[in-house]
C-alpha cells in the first residue's frame, strides 16, 4: 500500500523531491553552451528534475561510449553517427545544423583567402600573412584532434582538406575552449571553431571568408562548412524527464533557445 501511495504521488506531484529525476548529458564539446542554456530553461519550468550538463568536452566518441556505458542519458554528437555507433541500440535526433567557422587572431590583416591559399596553410606551404598583404611573422597554425567534430567536418567540406597532411608545426588543441583561448590570446593565428563559439568570441577574434562566402550564409547552402547536431539516448531508456527533456528542446522555448546560440533549429519527431 505504501508504495502504490508513493506512486500515486509522483504521478500527481512532479516537483516533489521523491520524484525528481537527474539527466546527465555529455559528449562534442561545441555543443555545450548551447544544451547548458536549454538545460537552465527546462529547470526553470521542471524544478522536479535535475540536468546535468558536463562542462568538459568528452568529444562525440566519448558521449556515445559514456552512453553506452550508462554514466550519461543522452550524448551530445556534433557529427553523423559512424557506422558502428549506428548499429548500437541508440536513438538519435537532429535538433540543430551550426555553421563552422574559419577564424583568425584580431591582429591579422586578412578577411578572404581561397580555399587552395587554406589547405596551403594548413599544409605549410604558406608559412606568413605576408602573401596576404601583412606581416612576415610566422602564422600560428591552431588544429584539433582528428576525432573531432570541428576537424571532421572541415576535412569534408572543403575538398584540398579530405586528405591533406597538416603541418608539423600546426598546434593541435584537445578541446573546442583550448581553441576558443587560443584564437582569443595568440597572435597571427589561424583556427577552426563553430558559429556558437563565434558569438561567444565577437571582437575576441574574428571570422574570415573563404571564396568570398561567409559563414553566415549557411542556412542559404552557399557555406559548405557546418554541423548536425544531434542528441542521442538509449533505445531502453526509462527516465520520464529524458522525454520531457527531448519535448522541451522542440517546443518553440527551446528552439528560440537554438536560435539565440547561432544555430538552426531542427524540427524532429519523438
Amino acid at each position: 500500500m505504501l508504495k502504490i501511495i508513493i506512486l500515486t504521488l509522483c504521478l500527481t506531484v512532479l516537483a516533489s523531491s521523491a520524484c525528481a529525476e537527474t539527466i546527465k548529458i555529455g559528449g562534442s564539446g561545441s555543443m555545450i553552451p548551447m544544451l547548458t542554456d536549454i538545460a537552465k530553461a527546462y529547470m526553470e519550468q521542471h524544478p522536479g528534475d535535475k540536468v546535468e550538463v558536463n562542462q568538459k568536452s568528452l568529444g562525440q566518441p566519448g558521449g556515445i561510449e559514456a552512453l553506452t556505458a550508462g554514466s550519461v542519458d543522452i550524448a551530445m554528437s556534433a557529427i553523423r553517427l559512424t557506422d558502428a555507433q549506428l548499429r548500437l541500440p541508440l536513438k538519435a535526433y537532429e535538433i540543430a545544423r551550426v555553421a563552422g567557422v574559419v577564424a583568425v587572431t584580431n591582429d591579422v590583416p586578412v578577411s578572404n583567402i581561397s580555399t587552395q591559399q587554406l589547405c596551403d596553410i594548413y599544409s605549410g606551404k604558406i608559412k606568413t600573412w605576408e602573401q596576404f598583404g601583412g606581416n612576415d611573422s610566422a602564422i600560428l597554425v591552431l588544429t584539433r584532434p582528428e576525432s573531432d567534430s570541428t576537424k571532421f567536418r572541415l576535412r569534408k567540406s572543403f575538398a584540398c582538406m579530405e586528405n591533406l597532411k597538416e603541418s608539423p608545426a600546426a598546434v593541435n588543441l584537445p578541446k573546442s575552449q583550448d581553441m576558443f583561448n587560443a584564437l582569443v590570446s595568440k597572435s597571427n593565428a589561424i583556427g577552426i571553431v563553430d558559429a556558437i563559439a563565434m558569438a561567444e568570441g565577437i571582437g575576441k577574434f574574428k571570422a574570415i571568408k573563404i571564396d568570398g562566402k561567409n559563414y553566415s550564409q549557411y542556412e542559404t547552402g552557399q557555406w559548405p562548412y557546418g554541423y548536425r547536431n544531434q542528441l542521442v539516448v538509449r533505445n531502453t531508456e526509462t527516465k520520464t524527464a529524458v522525454k520531457k527533456f527531448l519535448e522541451f528542446v522542440k517546443s518553440p522555448e527551446g528552439q528560440y533557445l537554438i536560435q539565440m546560440n547561432k544555430a538552426t533549429p531542427v524540427d524532429f519527431s519523438l
